[in-house]
């Protein structure tokens, strides 16, 4: 009995504490993006979407110029964040402005902290870091909302001398975020759990006291 007991108690205590240190998602809800300039007083939005999370790509071939090919692909899920680059003309960003590229806003959940994932580089293989992106100055975030400065990235389909790589072409990132407030049925099965237990203890020990 006393084996069964610790069994049941240490399954809900476990499932107290999933409630409490589960991290949050982006899955199902409903975010803007924005692709902007900032010249120093300020972000302007020049293009946005809503979109709601789901399975799918969130945003497909983005065209963010009206003279060039310049197109992102941006897919959300979980807490990770996919930028790639599919335009079929290069670019190369120097720094004119102080803030050029996306920011996504309207995040529900408190962000906590924000991590480049694809940082190891891996030949011939899409995917890679994009050129130019240094994540300590060019990646920012507040409590809702992720800044992603593209004004010294660049993207080139065939190699240049010293610069170009047509495999560096994404910027991947992991939000860390806040659990989310457990639904009302979570707490009710935990109490549940915990009735059952204090249930289970309460009834062997009115038989031990019956047996002594």
């Amino acid at each position: 009995m006393k084996n069964f007991r610790n069994t049941l108690l240490a399954l809900t205590l476990g499932a107290c504490a999933s409630i409490a240190s589960a991290h949050g998602s982006l899955d199902g809800e409903t975010l803007l993006i924005e692709y902007g300039i900032d010249f120093g007083s300020g972000f302007t939005a020049l293009s946005s979407r809503t979109v709601t999370v789901g399975s799918g790509l969130e945003v497909s071939g983005w065209s963010l110029s009206s003279t060039k090919d310049i197109r992102w692909d941006i897919d959300f899920s979980g807490g990770d964040i996919a930028l790639t680059y599919v335009g079929n003309d290069d670019f190369m960003n120097v720094g004119t402005f102080a803030m050029q590229g996306f920011r996504v806003s309207n995040v529900p959940l408190e962000i906590e902290d924000v991590a480049v994932t694809n940082t190891t580089y891996v030949p011939n293989v899409h995917g890679n870091l994009i050129e130019g992106f240094d994540p300590a100055t060019a990646l920012s975030f507040t409590a809702s909302t992720v800044s992603v400065n593209l004004n010294e990235s660049m993207y080139h389909h065939h190699a240049m001398t010293g610069m170009g790589d047509p495999v560096r072409d994404a910027i991947k990132l992991h939000l860390h975020l806040a659990p989310a407030v457990p639904e009302p049925e979570a707490w009710a099965m935990t109490a549940a759990g915990l009735l059952g237990v204090m249930g289970v203890m309460g009834i062997g020990a009115l038989r031990q006291r019956r047996r002594g």
